[in-house]
């Protein structure tokens, strides 16, 4: 027998984890509002991250589920978190965004106004600065519950905006 477990914390939020595949349980959980989560490896309820759970949202595809004689699990754990790790994480990224930008927008002032000293090595060191920035924003985006977060489209904006800066091409 295929049992559904969805749990409920607010770092990862509301998820459903199958314990075997099965289309009709996938597409039942996707018209309920969930969906596949990456780095999550579950079917995650986008918006519940940070709410605590709402057993009347869930409480269709629960009943939808018994009543086809699948075992549904819901575990709930609405406590606060000292340490959010996705805040975190983040966090952790647009740090490494905006140092990016400042410095691209920096080499390309000076590229403006002083284009005698700018130098090929000044150009090549920041080129590395930026690829290895970019490198560590990769590890940090494979951390559970980052990869599908809205706010890093404005985190690769910014790391495109400073890496075209320096002449690199687009992330």
């Amino acid at each position: 027998m295929i049992t559904t477990t969805i749990e409920h914390s607010r770092v990862y939020g509301t998820t459903a984890r199958l314990s075997d595949h099965h289309g009709w349980l996938k597409s039942t959980l996707r018209r309920h509002g969930f969906e596949w989560s990456h780095s999550l490896n579950a079917f995650a309820a986008p918006g519940t991250r940070t709410w605590p759970f709402d057993p009347f949202k869930f409480a269709k595809v629960t009943r939808e589920l018994r009543q086809c004689g699948f075992p549904v699990k819901v575990v709930v754990d609405n406590s606060q978190p000292e340490v959010d790790p996705v805040a975190d994480a983040l966090t952790e990224l647009f740090d490494l965004a905006y140092a990016v930008q400042r410095l691209g927008a920096a080499l390309a002032q000076d590229m403006l106004t002083r284009p005698g000293q700018v130098t090929a090595e000044r150009v090549k060191a920041a080129q590395e600065a930026v690829e290895d920035a970019y490198a560590k924003a990769e590890e940090i985006e494979q951390r559970p519950g980052v990869y599908e977060h809205p706010e890093l489209k404005n985190v690769w904006y910014l790391f495109t905006q400073g890496g075209t800066a320096v002449g690199l091409a687009p992330f």
